[in-house]
């Protein structure tokens, strides 16, 4: 099983979200930001990690909000979602480093992605909720 990690970014009312790279597992759905944790990494290592050589921002990851185990044809998947925060909101600027998309959307527009499977349910979940 694959342990994977993920940040929940909202900021003024929108959720950052990225597409799967070309040449990835599910390319071009969209996901959470986030990746697998290294072996002897924390969650929260992970993150801080994952969304700099991504992205290229600074974030502080808080409580987990959200898990799930989820079985692909051809992996499983072990994936915890935390709320995480930008170091510096005024310089907070993600940029593409794999070729994924970026985007900001709303809560209530959570419902109508193309989402990976996984993270399918927590979107659904915070669309309801914030929609």
């Amino acid at each position: 099983m694959i342990h994977v990690c993920a940040a929940v970014i909202k900021i003024n009312g929108n959720f950052l979200i990225t597409s799967r790279p070309p040449g990835k597992h599910l390319a071009g759905q969209w996901e959470f930001p986030g990746g697998k944790v290294d072996m002897n990494e924390s969650t929260h290592d992970c993150l801080v990690r994952e969304l700099y050589e991504e992205l290229g921002v600074d974030i502080i990851p808080r409580e987990k909000i959200y898990s799930i185990k989820y079985e692909y044809p051809e992996k499983k998947v072990f994936l915890e979602f935390f709320k995480a925060v930008p170091v510096d909101i005024m310089n907070f600027n993600p940029v593409s480093y794999e070729g994924q998309g970026i985007r900001w959307e709303e809560s209530e527009n959570l419902c109508k992605i193309d989402w990976v499977p996984a993270d399918l349910p927590l979107a659904e979940y915070l669309c309801k909720l914030h929609g």
